[in-house]
C-alpha cells in the first residue's frame, strides 16, 4: 500500500514538473516567434507570482507590444532582485519613454559593468546626445573604436557628435570612412554632401554627388545639393543642367526657378533669366535676390526701364545691406543710361558711391556723362578733378582694381587738361 502511494506521488511530481517545463517551453517558443500577445495572455493574470525569467518575458512582451509603461511596472513591482538582463530591459523601457533621469543611472551602470557591450554603449551615447554632452560622447565613442574601429552605429554617432561641436574635419573624415565601407549608402552620402556644402567645399560636394546622380537615375536629393554647390562655386552651366533635370521630373519649386533664373542671368541668357525669375517672383514676391536679378535681367531687354520697379523693390527688401544697395543703384544707373535718362543715371551712380565710397570709378562715370552726354563741362571738370584727388597716391599696377584706377586716372587727367584749355580759349579771348 505504501509503495503504491510513493509511486503515485512520484508520478504526480513528475507530471507537475513536466507540465511546468512544457509551459516554460511554450513561453520560450512564443518569445522566439515574436508572439508577444500570446505571452501577455498567458502570464498577465499571474504577474504577482511569476518566476524571474517569466517576469522578464512578460515585461519584454509589454515592451515589444508598445506598452513600455506596463513593462516598467512589471519589472519594478517584482519582489525578485533584478539581474543584468532585467536591468537592461528596464533601462531600455525608461529610454523609450523619454525618462532619461531614471534611465541614465541604470544604463551607465550597465555600461561600466560591460564596457564592450555595444548596445549599452549606444544607449548611453543616446542619453549624452539628448543632454548635449557631445564632448563626453566623443571620448566615450572614441574609446570604443580602439577595440572596434568599424562599427557602423558607433561611428555614425561619433560623426554626429563631431558635427555638434564644430569639429568639421573630424566629422568629414568619419563620414568618409563610413562611405568607403558602404559606398552605396545614400544616407551617409547625402549627410557628407551636406557637410561639404556647409563647409564651403563645393567641388568635393559636386564630385561626391555626381556618381550617385548617375547611378540613381537623377536622384532629386543629390541633384539639388550638387546644383546648389555649383551655384555657390560659380559653375552656372552645371547649375542649369542639374536644375533642368529636376524640372524635367516635375519640380516647379521656388528654389529651382530662382536659381535657374540667376544662373541664366550670369550666363547672359537674359530671356531665360526673365522667364524663370518672373515665375519665381509669382511664387514669392519678397525675395531680394529674385527682385534684384529680375530687375537686372529686364534692364538688358529692349525696355530696360521695365526692371526699375524690381530693383527699387530689391532696395527696400535688402536694407540696410551696403553691398547690395550699391549693386542695385549701379544697375539702375546703367538702365537709365541705356534709356537716355542721363541725369537719373548720374544720380544713381552717386547713390552707389555713397554705399561704396572706396569705388571711386563712380565719380569718373558721373564726370564722363556730364562731359559727353550732357555737355556740362564745368560739372565734368569738377568731377574729373574730384576723382583724381580721391585716388590713393600709391597704386599697385599688379592689382586688377588698382590697374583699372591708374588707367582711368590717365584718361581723366588728359580729358581734364583738354577741358581746361578749351575753357580758357572760350572765355579768355
Amino acid at each position: 500500500m505504501r509503495l503504491n502511494v510513493k509511486i503515485n506521488l512520484t508520478a504526480c511530481l513528475l507530471f507537475t514538473a513536466a507540465t511546468l517545463l512544457n509551459a516554460q517551453n511554450t513561453v520560450q517558443f512564443y518569445v522566439a516567434t515574436g508572439n508577444y500577445k500570446a505571452i501577455i495572455e498567458r502570464l498577465e493574470a499571474k504577474q504577482n507570482k511569476l518566476t524571474p525569467i517569466n517576469t522578464y518575458y512578460l515585461a519584454l512582451a509589454y515592451m515589444q507590444s508598445g506598452y513600455p509603461d506596463k513593462a516598467i511596472d512589471c519589472l519594478t513591482a517584482s519582489t525578485n532582485p533584478l539581474n543584468a538582463q532585467h536591468e537592461d530591459l528596464l533601462g531600455r523601457c525608461y529610454l523609450s519613454t523619454g525618462n532619461y533621469p531614471e534611465a541614465l543611472p541604470i544604463i551607465k551602470k550597465r555600461h561600466t559593468e560591460e564596457p564592450l557591450n555595444v548596445a549599452n554603449l549606444l544607449r548611453y551615447a543616446e542619453i549624452n546626445q539628448f543632454y548635449k554632452e557631445h564632448n563626453a560622447n566623443i571620448q566615450l565613442l572614441k574609446l570604443y573604436t580602439k577595440t572596434d574601429s568599424c562599427n557602423y552605429n558607433v561611428n555614425c554617432l561619433l560623426a554626429e557628435s563631431y558635427e555638434k561641436v564644430k569639429r568639421t574635419s573630424e566629422a568629414i573624415a568619419t563620414w568618409q570612412m563610413l562611405l568607403n565601407q558602404q559606398p552605396n549608402n545614400q544616407k551617409i552620402a547625402i549627410r557628407l554632401a551636406n557637410l561639404y556644402y556647409n563647409d564651403k567645399q563645393y567641388v568635393e560636394c559636386h564630385d561626391l554627388c555626381v556618381p550617385f546622380i548617375e547611378r540613381l537615375n537623377n536622384n532629386k536629393n543629390f541633384l539639388l545639393i550638387a546644383a546648389m554647390a555649383n551655384f555657390k562655386n560659380g559653375s552656372n552651366h552645371n547649375v542649369v543642367v542639374m536644375l533642368k533635370k529636376l524640372e524635367a521630373q516635375g519640380d516647379s519649386s521656388f528654389l529651382t526657378k530662382k536659381h535657374l533664373g540667376i544662373a541664366s542671368y550670369r550666363l547672359e541668357n537674359y530671356d531665360n533669366a526673365i522667364q524663370y525669375l518672373q515665375k519665381a517672383f509669382k511664387l514669392k514676391d519678397n525675395d531680394p535676390e529674385v527682385a534684384f536679378f529680375l530687375g537686372a535681367a529686364l534692364g538688358q531687354s529692349n525696355q530696360p526701364l521695365d526692371g526699375k520697379f524690381y530693383l527699387l523693390l530689391a532696395q527696400e527688401l535688402i536694407k540696410p545691406s551696403p553691398a547690395l544697395m550699391e549693386k542695385t543703384n549701379l544697375k539702375l544707373a546703367l538702365m537709365h543710361f541705356d534709356s537716355g535718362h542721363y541725369q537719373a543715371a548720374i544720380d544713381y551712380y552717386n547713390e552707389a558711391y555713397s554705399f561704396a565710397p572706396s569705388n571711386h570709378h563712380y565719380l569718373y562715370r558721373q564726370a564722363s556723362i556730364c562731359d559727353y552726354q550732357l555737355k556740362n563741362y564745368p560739372k565734368a571738370r569738377e568731377l574729373y578733378q574730384q576723382f583724381i584727388d580721391v585716388l590713393p597716391n600709391e597704386l599697385n599696377p599688379k592689382k586688377g582694381n588698382d590697374l583699372y584706377a591708374i588707367q582711368l586716372k590717365e584718361v581723366a587727367s588728359k580729358r581734364l587738361n583738354t577741358l581746361i584749355e578749351e575753357a580758357f580759349f572760350r572765355n579768355g579771348i
